[in-house]
């Protein structure tokens, strides 16, 4: 009886085809983690413009909140209206065009959206925002929904992904 010595050639064959399809697996992992990683990115861009806003609304409201004990002043003025300064639609890299606000408000509420759409619009691509004014809260100060849409193509059917916040 003679003894087999060594392995076969398709038993060599079949051990490299398991070893190719698994770094081709391993290799489909690692461009999905960048692809995701790339999105993440984006979120986490959009969370930190999102909180961004949200600070230089409460800092430009803060003059016009004043209180006697635990009691709002009666007949203070509304703060200024962040919302009447939507993105320019035709040319999204133009400053935001504000209305209805007088004089000095003006001027801060469209020296603040003009800086912060700039930085929207060098931080995250084709980046697009809407801010919503859903109602004055029980404090009268106006309460608003921010949607921040920017391109995100990476595999998606749907390219443009939103983040919504609240901002009180």
């Amino acid at each position: 009886m003679k003894q087999q010595r060594g392995m076969s050639l398709i038993e060599v064959m079949v051990s490299i085809a398991i070893l190719a399809s698994g770094l081709l697996g391993l290799a489909a992992l690692q461009s999905r983690s960048i692809v995701m990683n790339q999105s993440a990115h984006y979120r986490s861009i959009a969370a930190d413009l999102a909180a961004d806003l949200a600070d230089r609304i409460r800092a430009n409201r803060s003059p016009f909140f004043g209180m006697d004990g635990a009691n709002l002043l009666p007949n203070l003025p509304l703060p200024p209206n962040f919302a009447n300064c939507p993105q320019n639609t035709s040319n999204r890299d133009a400053a935001p065009t504000c209305t209805a606000v007088n004089g000095h408000q003006n001027y801060l509420v469209s020296t603040e959206m003009s800086e912060w759409n700039t930085s929207l619009r060098s931080q995250l691509p084709n980046g697009r925002y809407s801010l919503v004014q859903v109602a004055a809260s029980s404090s009268a100060f106006y309460r608003y929904t921010l949607t921040i849409t920017w391109a995100d193509d990476r595999g998606d059917a749907n390219p443009d992904t939103s983040y919504v916040t609240v901002i009180e």
